[in-house]
């Protein structure tokens, strides 16, 4: 098949998937001020806008001309963020972060995409050019007396940062620009004219997850966590918590100390490495935790202690916002702008009038995407055993009305195991459920099969089921955050209900938001959990109209 490059039109060989003539064409750099509306569409990715998009880009690039420095995009599925994105990226120095590796992956394997970033991942996804079989995280230079003088020039990881550094746009994950916050020098990427938070509407809770200290097997070496388990059963107030941790800190000093020496004498072994970035992560996140100023809440659970602080936003100018002085941040579900601007700190550093907030319906056909009450009460904790038959029942009975691929979002693998035991044997032979260490091998199985049903967990961001690939969905439980943790209790106790609410309503248009991806494409979203009319209620003001216009009477505004 003859292939043209879908942006100038040229011949492309089969073999090439950049464009020759695209990517040789240098790209200007200007000051996020100074952009018009024209660079804007003529770096465009796509031959053609969308509807609204001009729109969208008139208003940021004006936001951008009166002294606005933040631009807040509430856009559904469909109206094309990423490429809106993409073109203001193309003409700055600029970072563009996702949350999620799959995101990275969507956009590095979109066609009208390719050959506009460098992407950049943290050294475990690169192999070590020494030793092959070890990540570079865990390579020659981080585990023996070895300094790589000629790291730019061979090591697959180094190679990518200096084409980072480089370029003028990089692509990366969240996590990665929150290490690169925490590092100076000249290998570190700096900071930019604009920095694009894409799907970051869980922002705060990104940060907050990234800077919790834990004591678990899986944080500081299984026999550290062995050996001083015994003790951290004996907490019993704080005094002896701030003793528990202390105690801790200096022995893993030690270990890091005999470490370093060992790395310099015979090298240290595929487990010793691990071990050793294990104590320095726990480490710095330690420092995170004796420096902070604010609450943090601790809770031991499993035999694990937890702290985490009661809000990010203490954390979050060096984390995020000191690497570029104009943002873009952009998704389909932040629900309060005021909330948002308050829990992420960006009121900490830009006046109220520098933020700019920008929404944008959907152009899919709302009976293409109907939501259907097929509630049967509330499934709370507290009134699970008494409505789980009727719930039970009623996923039955969709399952055998959809003949398709069927994703079922069970919110806890608890839910997941019960439908998995109980669900009706007519219906088994179609169902295929993941745990947390085959998920992606179970979600492609799922995927490259027709009729199946996915019982899934914390699947509601980040996957892109078009078309064929889901038929319908079906939300069995209402996710609200988990009131068995301190730190959410924490919030309710001081008068965060809203705040509450919109997490669950959330993480509910996210799902809804997995299937129907294009305007001709099709899916169900069915709703068992009576709860979530109570939910609709009290989130009613800040829901998106596009969702809201999917809603059967059942379920609206109470």
């Amino acid at each position: 098949m003859i292939k043209f490059c879908p942006r100038c039109g040229r011949y492309m060989p089969q073999s090439q998937t950049i464009c020759p003539n695209c990517a040789s064409q240098p790209r200007t750099r200007k000051h996020p001020s100074e952009i018009s509306t024209e660079d804007v569409i003529s770096n465009f990715p796509s031959p053609s806008l969308r509807k609204n998009q001009k729109r969208i880009i008139n208003e940021i690039v004006e936001a951008f001309q009166t002294d606005k420095k933040c631009v807040i995009l509430a856009a559904p599925t469909g109206f094309g963020k990423s490429y809106v994105n993409t073109a203001f990226a193309s003409i700055t120095h600029s970072f563009y972060a996702t949350p999620q590796l799959t995101l990275m992956k969507q956009i590095l394997q979109d066609p009208l995409l390719q050959g506009r970033f460098v992407e950049i991942k943290g050294r475990r996804n690169y192999r070590c050019y020494y030793y092959p079989e070890r990540p570079v995280h865990i390579g020659r230079c981080e585990t023996t007396d070895f300094h790589c003088t000629e790291r730019f020039d061979v090591c697959p990881y180094w190679k990518q940062k200096k084409k980072a550094l480089d370029a003028q746009s990089v692509l990366l994950s969240l996590a990665y620009l929150i290490d690169e916050g925490q590092t100076e020098g000249p290998t570190s990427l700096g900071s930019r004219s604009l920095l694009i938070l894409d799907e970051s509407h869980n922002l705060e809770e990104e940060c907050l997850n990234h800077i919790s200290l834990r004591v678990t097997p899986q944080t500081i070496p299984s026999n550290v966590y062995e050996k001083y388990l015994p003790d951290l059963k004996q907490i019993e107030n704080k005094d002896q918590e701030q003793e528990f941790l202390s105690k801790l800190g200096v022995y893993l000093q030690e270990l890091l100390k005999r470490a370093d020496l060992i790395s310099k004498s015979t090298g240290l072994s595929i487990d010793q490495a691990i071990d050793k970035e294990k104590i320095d992560r726990y480490l710095k996140n330690y420092q995170f935790y004796i420096s902070s100023k604010k609450e943090w809440i601790s809770q031991i659970q499993n035999d694990q202690l937890i702290l985490q602080p009661v809000y990010a936003k203490e954390f979050m100018r060096e984390m995020i916002w000191k690497k570029a002085d104009f943002f873009i941040i952009s998704s389909a579900t932040i629900l309060d702008p005021k909330q948002y601007r308050e829990l992420t700190g960006l009121n900490d550093i830009l006046n109220e009038d520098q933020i700019h907030f920008l929404t944008v319906e959907s152009t899919f056909p709302v009976e293409n995407r109907p939501i259907l009450d097929f509630s049967v009460g509330s499934l709370s904790m507290k009134n699970w055993d008494q409505n789980n038959q009727d719930a039970l029942t009623t996923i039955e009975h969709i399952l055998r009305k959809e003949e398709g691929n069927v994703a079922i979002h069970c919110g806890s693998y608890k839910r997941q195991k019960w439908l998995m035991q109980n669900i009706a044997e007519d219906l088994k032979s179609r169902l295929i459920a993941h745990t947390s260490f085959d998920r992606h091998e179970k979600l492609e199985d799922w995927k490259q099969s027709r009729g199946s049903v996915f019982v899934s967990v914390a699947f509601q961001e980040g996957q892109d089921w078009k078309y064929d690939l889901c038929d319908a969905q079906i939300l069995l439980k209402v996710p609200y955050p988990d009131l068995g943790d301190k730190r959410i209790r924490s919030r309710l106790e001081n008068g965060e209900s809203r705040w509450y609410n919109n997490r669950a309503m959330t993480e509910v248009i996210q799902a809804y938001g997995r299937a129907v991806r294009a305007e001709d494409d099709q899916a169900r979203f069915y709703i068992v959990d009576s709860d979530f009319k109570k939910l609709a209620g009290n989130c009613w003001s800040f829901m998106p109209e596009w969702f809201k216009e999917a809603l059967p009477k059942s379920l609206g505004k109470i």
